[in-house]
């Protein structure tokens, strides 16, 4: 009953977990696609007197790469997780295995204090 209810919560943060990446992955294909469309319309130059547009496109992309490879990374982090709840998942299922195959049950009771033996 108890490693039903292990497996049970056990499966349930798994999910969560994959949800959760699944999720995460969706938003960063979103953002990725509205900054790309964002830089695509910035203007390259300054039509006007030359002064501001090409440090703030500079800026803009630097803080546009940067968000993306802390979103790759999270993303990664999320996976090796996962792969080691799988991992860590199947070598106790298999210890659980290898126990129930070469350990019988026993009863152990304990005995009260009225069936101490007197000395």
């Amino acid at each position: 009953m108890y490693n039903q209810m292990r497996q049970i919560t056990k499966d349930f943060r798994t999910q969560t977990m994959t949800l959760h990446i699944q999720s995460a992955a969706r938003e960063y294909e979103v953002i990725l696609h509205q900054l790309n469309s964002i830089i695509e319309k910035f203007p390259q130059k300054n039509d006007d007197d030359g002064s501001d547009a090409e440090p703030g496109y500079a800026a803009f992309k630097q803080y546009h790469e940067l968000r993306e490879k802390r979103l790759n990374l999270e993303i990664e982090k999320s996976l090796s997780f996962l792969f080691e709840q799988r991992v860590v998942g199947n070598d106790n299922n298999q210890q659980e295995e290898e126990e129930k195959q070469t350990t019988a049950p026993t009863l152990v009771r304990s005995l009260g204090e009225d069936f101490l033996v007197p000395q």
